[in-house]
């Protein structure tokens, strides 16, 4: 993009002389020396030694969260306030665009995609992993692009367009457009969401209805004669009802304004050589261009040519500007072809330097002599001491401030642990709105007094404009209009705090943004597994919620408040709801080192039990006004499977079917202890039945002829030999208690109790007459074994007919007759 310089000095001129009388909406420009105080910015430089990918920064744009993208030759940069980061993109992510002829153009579309166009090719970046998209023809057919895309632009909206053939399709809309086909299309854009302009390279404007896709009219800022001299590119810029457009030619460009309203256009100015891009800021116009910048007052129509940029430390810098933007504090961003990025606050700094080659230097030194003559000897180690307009006594020691209040009172000791940028405090003065200065080996500090004690302290370095050395012991006065003056070791600083956007700082909206995560120690990257679990799915910066195991609780969240203007000025509010349930406020002055000098809050959660907690965060310039609502990221600790809500379901359904199983079998079991006591005592009942039958047939007489008891309907068969076994031991027991049961039996008989239900039942119905001649025989057969009575006797005690009848029986059950049974004992 450079040029021999002293080739173009004729063709400048006569182009100035030209823009004089053409018809415009600017005025010819001042010279740098009359520009005003706020126009004069002061740039610092970032390069690839602050992570930038190179030093040639083709384009430059601010997302809505603050973050600064730019572009360098094939890369795509991040800047999170503190560092940048960039992807590169390879040959697979390239997609040929066959009618581009242009350079660097970039696009973000309503997808959450970035477009970056070069000459006859464009690359896509998907903003949500802020890596380069592989396949964008994919990307294209989402969109519902259908064919070849041969370019593609994005209308003020971010709606995309792409040109496919002979027609131009809008993606968002879903609209097909028709286009002229004589000449090359280099630009679309789109008025109010209701006319489309196309810009063609022979400098005409095709105007059409979005809705009906019908022609409307053309026009054109110039003739044929121009045409060809500005026919390689076009740059738009919408504002207000109209647009500024940029066309340039092969050596020269031409900035123009067009009025959609009136349908008039205006010439602003003509220069020989390339303009690049535009923002407007603070209505004025700002346009990047092969030799430094222009600046048009849209009010005044002041225009201003900086060709050479003032930066830090009073060097000077002439460069060409590829692009330039603005970020949401108002800082000025600026990428050059060879230099990298420059930055430039959005208000001058308060603090002018005069070297000693500066005759105000002198004169402020002398000043200072005159006011300063009648120090004190200071003791040892005391580099000044001063009395404000409290009484409070001041001393500036090797280890802090110190302050007395009265004269026997205690002495009060301020630190860096307190807010100041060093410890070595070389002077103190009081400003007019009673806070107190102070020079350090390492910056200004200012602290402000409120209700009757320090407030807060804010620091001033060399990023500030303030002179990265120390300062000379006690040469600080006040002026009379306020201004303060000190001296450093090789200069004179002044500034008047009166002039330090106090108000202006203290509004500015501040958007922070979640920039880095730490789990367990280590820092986590997209895509990267920890324990077997990916703990994000896409950019850090595009994460609202982060999920981790139960055992992955101990977090550390960097967020940056994107403060660009004075990273270390920024104050941060938050609460974690569930963990910090107050509000706490913290800056890099006054956090115990949880937000450093970048303006980096590292906020720690460690050892978190499983649940859900909310982190709301608010960042300012101010530590007692929040101009933005808190922003919330939810951090999600997930129980362990052992005890996760899965886990507990199951539990509890499991142990509600053990509750319902138990209850099943609870009532089949009493149910059937029901059934088994009814059983038992039918069967109980019939014992008792049985024995007192047998007891009726105890009390007869036996005779061979003997038939069942009168009355009764039974069966005459044989008693089972068990049955009667077992039931010669349950009469006696039976007949001496009167309560008694199944179980008692069992035990009294040795018989299982389901072997003597089923004994008893086979048989209980029989008649009981074999049983009482088995009883009788038993008694008898008692009696021979413990008597000496005579077998009659013992025949008509024991109920048998006759001695012969009973001697018949006992032979027939023993197998042997009573005497000899007598005898064997």
């Amino acid at each position: 993009m450079t040029l021999n310089r002293l080739s173009l000095i004729p063709t400048l001129l006569a182009t100035l002389l030209l823009s004089a009388v053409a018809v415009s909406v600017c005025v010819a420009a001042p010279a740098d020396s009359m520009l005003l105080p706020q126009q004069q910015r002061v740039f610092s430089t970032y390069d690839a030694s602050d992570g930038l990918a190179d030093n040639s920064a083709q384009t430059i744009m601010c997302t809505k969260t603050g973050r600064i993208v730019t572009t360098t030759i094939g890369h795509v940069n991040f800047y999170d306030g503190s560092s940048f980061t960039h992807i590169d993109p390879t040959q697979d992510n390239i997609y040929p665009l066959a009618k581009y002829n242009g350079h660097y153009h970039m696009y973000f579309d309503k997808a959450h995609h970035l477009w970056l166009k070069d000459k006859h090719q464009v690359t896509c970046v998907d903003l949500l992993t802020e890596r380069f998209v592989t396949d964008v023809q994919g990307v294209l057919n989402e969109m519902g692009v259908k064919g070849t895309v041969d370019d593609l632009f994005a209308d003020v909206s971010n709606h995309m367009w792409f040109l496919l053939g002979r027609q131009l399709y809008g993606a968002d809309l879903d609209k097909y457009m028709p286009i002229r086909m004589d000449a090359e299309l280099q630009d679309v854009d789109v008025y109010r969401d209701s006319l489309m302009m196309q810009f063609f390279g022979n400098g005409t404007m095709a105007v059409y209805d979005v809705k009906s896709g019908r022609h409307l009219y053309d026009t054109r800022p110039y003739g044929d004669a121009a045409s060809a001299r500005y026919d390689k590119s076009s740059v738009l810029y919408p504002y207000e009802t109209g647009f500024f457009q940029i066309r340039n030619g092969d050596k020269e460009a031409v900035l123009l304004h067009y009025d959609m309203e009136t349908r008039k256009w205006e010439q602003v100015m003509a220069v020989p050589y390339h303009l690049n891009n535009m923002a407007i800021n603070n209505q004025r116009l700002y346009v990047a261009s092969e030799y430094g910048y222009w600046m048009c007052d849209l009010k005044t129509g002041r225009k201003s040519h900086h060709e050479e940029l003032v930066l830090t430390r009073g060097r000077r810098l002439s460069t060409d500007i590829n692009a330039l933007a603005f970020d949401r504090q108002g800082g000025m961003w600026v990428g050059t072809e060879k230099r990298g990025l420059l930055y430039s606050k959005p208000f001058r700094s308060p603090f002018v330097i005069y070297d000693w080659s500066q005759p105000e230097a002198l004169r402020l030194s002398h000043l200072m002599d005159s006011r300063l003559a009648s120090a004190p000897t200071l003791p040892r180690r005391t580099n000044c001491v001063y009395q404000d307009s409290r009484g409070w006594t001041w001393t500036g020691t090797y280890t802090g401030l110190q302050l007395q209040k009265t004269k026997d009172g205690p002495v009060q000791v301020i630190t860096r642990h307190d807010g100041l940028t060093n410890e070595m405090i070389h002077s103190v003065i009081e400003d007019s709105q009673h806070n107190i200065w102070v020079s350090t080996s390492y910056g200004i500090c200012q602290l402000t007094i409120k209700g009757g004690n320090v407030y807060h302290v804010e620091s001033y370095v060399d990023s500030d404009n303030v002179p990265h050395e120390s300062f000379v012991n006690g040469r600080a006065i006040r002026l009379d209009d306020g201004t303060i003056v000190m001296q450093t070791l090789d200069c004179i600083l002044t500034f008047n705090p009166e002039s330090f956007h106090a108000d202006s700082l203290r509004n500015l909206k501040l958007y922070p943004k979640l920039i880095r995560l730490m789990v367990n120690g280590r820092n986590v990257k997209p895509g990267m597994e920890i324990d077997g679990k990916v703990i994000l799915d896409r950019s850090i910066t595009r994460i609202r919620e982060v999920s981790v195991n139960y055992n992955q609780n101990s977090l550390v969240l960097t967020f940056s408040g994107l403060n660009y203007l004075r990273p270390t000025q920024t104050y941060y509010r938050f609460r974690v709801k569930g963990f910090y349930n107050s509000w706490h406020i913290l800056s890099h002055a006054d956090s115990d080192g949880l937000v450093d000098s970048k303006g980096l809050l590292h906020l720690p959660l460690v050892g978190l039990p499983p649940g859900k907690y909310e982190v709301e965060l608010q960042a300012s310039m101010s530590p007692d006004n929040w101009p933005m609502e808190p922003f919330v990221w939810v951090v999600q600790i997930n129980e362990p499977w052992w005890r996760a809500t899965g886990v507990y379901l199951l539990l509890g359904l499991l142990l509600l079917g053990v509750l319902v199983a138990n209850g099943i079998f609870y009532n089949r079991n009493t149910r059937r202890r029901m059934q088994l006591n009814n059983a038992e005592n039918d069967m109980l009942r019939r014992i008792r039945n049985y024995v007192e039958r047998c007891d009726g047939f105890m009390n007869e007489v036996l005779t061979p002829y003997t038939l069942a008891v009168e009355g009764h309907d039974e069966t005459h068969s044989e008693l089972n030999e068990d049955f009667v076994n077992v039931m010669l031991q349950v009469v006696p027991y039976v007949k001496e208690h009167h309560d008694f049961t199944m179980s008692e039996l069992s035990s009294l008989t040795g018989v299982k109790l389901g072997r003597l239900y089923e004994l008893i039942s086979n048989d209980i119905y029989k008649t009981p007459r074999q049983l009482a001649e088995s009883l009788r025989l038993q008694q008898a057969a008692q009696l021979l074994a413990t008597t000496d009575l005579e077998l009659e006797d013992i025949a008509d005690r024991c109920g048998f007919v006759s001695p012969n009848y009973f001697i018949a029986c006992f032979f027939h059950h023993y197998r042997k007759t009573p005497q000899d049974y007598r005898k064997t004992l």
